[in-house]
């Protein structure tokens, strides 16, 4: 996400190749400032992982909070996350 340009502020997942599922967290999140570009990604990860991913918009803070839909799902999550993040393409729009 950072070679895309796409700022994230915090993110866990406690996720390692060596674990197995049941040693991990159950959780994994990503969270973002809301601007264009970061409106761009969600939107682009939601078409591509939809009913995987859960999107929160919190207004008073105006960020976005990705996570795993299903708990204990943060490997595949991560993996998918990356695969988003791989592929996005933002274009600026000009007049």
């Amino acid at each position: 996400m950072n070679r895309k340009h796409v700022a994230t502020e915090f993110s866990c997942a406690g996720v390692s190749i060596w674990d197995e599922p049941e040693d991990h967290s159950l959780y994994a999140y990503i969270t973002m400032k809301a601007d264009e570009r970061s409106g761009a990604f969600v939107q682009w990860a939601m078409r591509y992982m939809r009913h995987r991913l859960l999107v929160v918009y919190e207004l008073e803070r105006n960020r976005y909070d990705l996570s795993s839909f299903f708990l204990g799902h943060n490997r595949s999550f991560c993996q998918l996350m990356e695969y988003c993040a791989s592929t996005f393409e933002f274009e600026t729009k000009t007049i």
